[in-house]
């Protein structure tokens, strides 16, 4: 019999030991070490794995990938640190990383070889990158906190049962969420035992947290979470269980909404208080960055917002976390934090606070916009309040939807270059898009502009052929039962995620490169049709020799036209039309799996990808140079001040952007010194979120301490760039990407 949990009536013993672990705990993804006689070595593991897929390649897609999991989870060898609070350690090898990846692979090379050349062409060419996203998901967390393991277990035998008679696919499905989440059951259990077994063996902190871990362990085995320790458990345990299966969990859920009901029982029983809860979190939050090391995109938790029944979902574990959070300076997990019209002063001082502090990986996101935008997709109101960030900044309603996200990456530049050459890529010859006439024949500007919506619309149509093609292999690509097992909607139906199992299954496509646009656009019209400043054919000749010969005109476009960020109402019209013309045109289209195709605008890490194929452009681009930034201005040339940034930016309609959007904020340090410059920094965002804004994010740093970490990187081991959606430690950048985001500064020295 295990004892009762050993964290109550806490001692020294037990507690303040985060600091003393953390690097060996940062570490322990990087040196994993597990038990050898826990289950297979590792070449065996290997073997007999391969041997077992061998066998079953004439089973239904479903059920052998339900097989393999549940032998990786019965055979892998396992550890548990009796230094740390939660256990999870699997020796998996990779293998279902290699398995997922053969068949996202070889499906489309089977059965749809000329859909998957498109897509390439495509991505080598920057008209777009597309596929089928598998990696913005996420689980239904309250869902699986009512039910834990076992719940979900009985609830999809429930459902067969009701069914009745059943269609194969319904059969399989369900035969396969029973075998994976028998195996996350054992696999659970196996590593109780090998915590309680550990017990007598260490000191006596050690002792209680095996104890703690053992008992959590073997509860959630069982039975939902009962307590703060055992959510955290849970939640990190099913985490990792979905990303095993060949998803990415790409929002953790609102943690104040998900967590408090299991803080607020502990601490009035005794078991935790304010110190020993944010160690707890402390610990938890490192097994994030210990999967990342601050190289990928990051977890995503969101605080505050608005309940469904219109009341503040902040609570005194909201400030206990974030606390936790800015105490940690780590860049992995990321934070969103939701705001509306009765969210207190203290929110917004909190946070302002943290980020001032160079805690920047956090999105501050505008309910008073996001959820109307979700409303008007025909949701409820009480869904969308229960809307969560995926990934980086795109809202789904938790445990009803299925939005992969990030499903298409279009450049919003492209259909420019496309227009000088008739349709035709410059660097490759490839046709592209339609032959929209002769440039050089256009007589007025609305003739250019006309010819580069009808681009981008015939580069809509195919980025959006190729997802629906790719959506209808979903089910042999990568069937998902321990992830449709989070979602009540795909229990009682007997319906996979790619068998449009979840309430709604959108498909986001997102807007890359919108300043790049707006400024090219703004330059033909101006120094062409306006100012006179060179004829179509010198700006022709400019852009297919990426403007050799061409210095003094580059010189003018670069610093002379009217810019994106800067309140010009010229640049700001053309921004507006572009963004409602895509939106209007994106949110048309049907996917394949009873959905939308829905539009979002931004360019994250997309922007040097599609940058590279795209050719020089009128705003003085050169070839292969990376895109302007989500909504940003480009680089260098938001030169009228914050101000002037925001109000371009708020002649947006971001209710018709619903799958989401972001604004780039970058502030000197004066800016926000003091008290002042704190409820400078909130006023700002305030304001921004009263004239209609989504998102907004922020750098705070200065020219010369970049310049000086490139010389120093030992000096600035902890200071974080906000990338896209993400942060990173700076010194942990590449020299590219370092310059950057010093030429995007260079203007406020």
């Amino acid at each position: 019999m295990l004892s009762t949990k050993t964290y109550k009536n806490p001692d020294s013993s037990v507690w303040g030991t985060f600091e003393r672990e953390r690097e060996r705990l940062n570490l322990q993804e990087v040196k994993p070490c597990f038990t050898d006689d826990s289950g297979l070595a590792p070449q065996a593991l290997r073997e007999a794995f391969n041997a077992l897929h061998e066998q079953l390649l004439n089973e239904p897609a479903v059920l052998r990938k339900a097989k393999l999991f549940e032998f990786i989870l019965h055979n892998g060898r396992i550890s548990v640190d009796p230094q740390d609070w939660f256990a999870n350690k699997l020796d998996h090898q990779g293998l279902m990383q290699e398995f997922n990846a053969s068949a996202m692979n070889g499906i489309p090379a089977l059965y749809i070889p000329k859909v998957k050349k498109s897509i390439e062409t495509a991505g080598e060419t920057g008209y777009y990158e597309t596929g089928l996203d598998v990696g913005h998901v996420s689980p239904g967390w309250r869902y699986m906190f009512k039910k834990g393991i076992s719940g979900l277990l009985e609830d999809a035998k429930t459902a067969r049962d009701k069914a009745g008679k059943l269609t194969a696919e319904q059969t399989t499905f369900y035969d396969a969420v029973e075998i994976v989440y028998k195996a996350i059951t054992a696999f659970t259990r196996r590593l109780s035992d090998m915590a309680a077994s550990y017990v007598g063996l260490h000191d006596t902190g050690a002792d209680a947290r095996l104890l703690s871990m053992a008992d959590s362990l073997q509860n959630i085995s069982t039975s939902p979470p009962a307590d703060f320790h055992e959510a955290l458990q849970f939640t990190f345990i099913m985490h990792q269980m979905i990303e095993l299966e060949g998803e990415l969990v790409r929002s953790m859920g609102g943690f104040d909404r998900n967590f408090f009901g299991y803080y607020d029982t502990d601490v009035k029983a005794g078991k935790l208080n304010t110190d020993t809860t944010k160690e707890l979190i402390k610990f938890f939050f490192t097994k994030f960055y210990a999967h990342t090391r601050g190289a990928s995109n990051g977890k995503n938790f969101y605080f505050g917002g608005q309940l469904s029944d219109g009341s503040n979902a902040e609570n005194e574990l909201t400030y206990v976390a974030l606390e936790a959070y800015s105490e940690m300076n780590t860049t992995d997990p990321k934070l969103s934090v939701r705001f509306y019209k009765d969210s207190t002063a203290r929110l917004y001082k909190q946070v302002a606070t943290t980020i001032r502090a160079g805690r920047t990986a956090f999105v501050l996101a505008n309910d008073e916009v996001a959820i109307p935008a979700i409303v008007s997709q025909g949701k409820t109101l009480e869904e969308a309040c229960d809307y969560l960030l995926i990934g980086c900044y795109e809202p789904a309603i938790e445990g009803k939807e299925i939005a992969c996200n990030m499903s298409i990456s279009l450049n919003l530049s492209k259909g420019i270059e496309l227009v000088f050459s008739r349709g035709i890529d410059i660097a490759t010859g490839t046709q592209l898009g339609p032959n929209t006439g002769d440039p050089l024949d256009f007589c007025k500007y609305e003739d250019f502009e006309n010819a580069y919506f009808i681009q981008l619309r015939a580069q809509i149509d195919a980025a959006t052929h190729d997802v629906k093609q790719y959506e209808l292999y979903w089910p042999l690509m990568n069937p998902s039962p321990v992830l449709a097992g989070t979602f009540e909607d795909a229990l009682k139906t007997g319906r996979d995620i790619g068998q449009c199992g979840p309430k709604y299954n959108n498909t986001g496509c997102m807007g890359a490169g919108l300043a790049t646009a707006v400024d090219s656009l703004a330059a033909i019209k101006y120094a062409i049709f306006e100012s006179n400043i060179c004829t179509m054919a010198e700006m022709l000749e400019a852009i297919q020799t990426d403007y050799t010969g061409h210095d003094r005109l580059r010189l003018y476009l670069q610093n002379r036209i009217p810019r994106w960020g800067t309140a010009n109402p010229k640049a700001d019209a053309i921004a507006k039309k572009i963004t409602d013309t895509y939106c209007a045109y994106v949110n048309s289209i049907s996917n394949s799996r009873g959905g939308k195709f829905v539009p979002s605008m931004f360019s994250l890490a997309h922007r040097y990808s599609l940058g590279k194929g795209t050719s020089a452009l009128p705003d003085g681009r050169g070839r292969a140079e990376p895109l302007s930034l989500n909504n940003a201005a480009n680089p260098g040339k938001d030169t009228e001040g914050i101000t002037a940034l925001l109000q371009s930016l708020n002649c947006l309609d971001y209710t018709k952007l619903v799958n989401g959007s972001v604004t780039d904020v970058y502030l000197h340090p004066s800016a926000v010194k003091g008290d002042d410059g704190l409820n400078a920094l909130v006023a700002l965002i305030k304001t921004y979120f009263a004239r209609g804004g989504y998102a907004i994010q922020f750098n705070i740093f200065d020219l010369e301490t970049l310049i000086d970490a490139q010389k120093h990187p030992e000096k600035y081991q902890t200071l974080q760039i906000r990338v896209c959606g993400w942060n990173v430690y700076f010194v942990t950048m590449s020299a590219f990407e370092q310059e950057q985001y010093i030429k995007a500064n260079i203007h406020s020295v």
